[in-house]
């Protein structure tokens, strides 16, 4: 059971990368949790206990990471934490990308990562904050939302420019 969660979970996270530094689509991943779980028939893999995600310059932290096989919507990884936390060097221009929520989704076919509850997101000084963010990696747009329920609003911090 072993070997066939390290091919599963590879075969998700290789597609999760297809924006990433190209050294971290080459690298191994490696998954350190407490327990694991596969359930091949409705395509699922559960890793709890202080989960570890690494792939180059990838790192992620939770409580919990679920991979869900999903052929017509696309694969999924939801990751659950307090807060869970993401980092990862998109390209070595705009450096290090740090993310963390209370859940963070990762949507591959569609590209995006959705920050739900307690969420911030982090690169180059500019720090944005919200109940909701919607990060869709390929075009490069961030939207931010408050809860109806919550007083939270949105607050982004933009470091002065460098002259």
């Amino acid at each position: 059971m072993g070997s066939k969660l390290s091919v599963f979970a590879s075969l998700i996270f290789w597609c999760l990368n297809l924006n990433a530094l190209p050294d971290d689509r080459k690298s191994p991943i490696k998954v350190v949790s407490d327990r694991a779980e596969q359930n091949e028939k409705d395509g699922t893999a559960i890793y709890q206990g202080s989960v570890i995600v690494r792939q180059g310059s990838i790192i992620i932290h939770a409580d919990k990471v679920t991979i869900v096989t999903d052929i017509e919507d696309g694969d999924s990884i939801v990751c659950e934490g307090n807060p869970a936390k993401y980092q990862q060097i998109i390209n070595t221009a705009d450096g290090l990308v740090l993310a963390s929520a209370n859940t963070i989704r990762y949507f591959l076919k569609k590209e995006r990562i959705g920050l739900i509850q307690d969420a911030s997101l982090e690169q180059n000084g500019t720090t944005i904050t919200g109940d909701k963010i919607d990060y869709d990696l390929k075009s490069e747009i961030v939207k931010a939302s408050s809860s109806e329920n919550t007083k939270q609003r949105i607050e982004m911090v933009i470091p002065p420019t460098r002259e």
